[in-house]
């Protein structure tokens, strides 16, 4: 390997470390919102039930009557989260993903929300 060759690869991993992702995955534009009767605590109860077992890096933060649960698709590895959010006398429920998660974890999110109206990105 010359020097060349070194200089290649060093330019290849400065360019994608720039190029990767830092901000939060609930500062994007959620992939799927809904609204539903249901409480804060029943719908993150019911969405948790589910991906505990199906997903990596389960991690879920209350602050201020509102719950984010965050995780990693099981196969891929992509970043992939739920905010819960008190509205009125409903839950604003929004789902993200960092790139195109597997379908079965947005799924799992509606079937977890009896909606009254849902707004699809």
């Amino acid at each position: 390997m010359n020097l060349s060759h070194l200089a290649v690869a060093a330019i290849m991993c400065v360019a994608l470390a720039a190029c990767s992702r830092k901000d939060s995955l609930f500062s994007l534009a959620p992939n799927y919102s809904a609204q539903t009767v249901q409480t804060v605590s029943d719908v993150e109860g019911c969405i948790a039930g589910r991906w505990q077992s199906s997903v990596r890096h389960f991690s879920e933060v209350r602050a201020n009557g509102a719950v984010r649960i965050e995780a990693q698709s099981l196969f891929r590895g992509i970043a992939i989260g739920v905010r819960l959010r008190p509205h009125a006398n409903d839950t604003l429920v929004e789902y993200f993903q960092r790139r195109v998660a597997d379908p079965i974890y947005r799924s799992m999110v509606r079937e977890c929300t009896r909606t009254m109206a849902s707004a699809e990105a």
